[in-house]
């Protein structure tokens, strides 16, 4: 399993990495070139959806991308209406099929409209405001 490890400053403490949140770190969702910017820049709703999911289903997983930094995002070629460069969408890798149908079945049950399955991670985002609901399968 995946371990995540951050030196924290006087600025940045443990305390408000895990401020909400039971099994998930803030910096988790960090632009790799921003440090601290999951805590200022990712919305709380998916955040703590995924949080809440975890820790009923006791699972964790890997995030591989949360908030993205614009050169980041630009690096990453993410369109510029990509929900991850407003902090609205994780993409965690999760590879094991069973873990895979009881995470979606928790996003569902809190109400996540948009979720994309790829054969090692699972996208989701609650940017429901100008896009449609979907499920899909890559």
């Amino acid at each position: 399993m995946y371990q995540h490890q951050v030196d924290y400053t006087d600025d940045y403490t443990e305390e408000m990495d895990t401020e909400g949140l039971k099994c998930l770190r803030w910096s988790m969702f960090d632009s790799p070139d921003a440090f601290g910017s999951g805590k200022r820049f990712m919305e709380n709703e998916p955040v703590v959806i995924l949080d809440r999911v975890f820790k009923k289903e006791r699972l964790r997983g890997f995030i591989e991308i949360g908030y993205t930094s614009k050169p980041y995002a630009d690096k990453l070629r993410l369109h510029s209406d990509s929900s991850h460069r407003v902090g609205k969408a994780i993409k965690f890798r999760c590879v094991n099929p069973s873990y895979r149908m009881r995470i979606v079945k928790g996003l569902i049950l809190y109400g996540v409209e948009r979720i994309h399955l790829h054969r090692e991670s699972i996208y989701f985002d609650t940017d429901s405001y100008l896009k449609k609901p979907e499920l899909l399968f890559f």
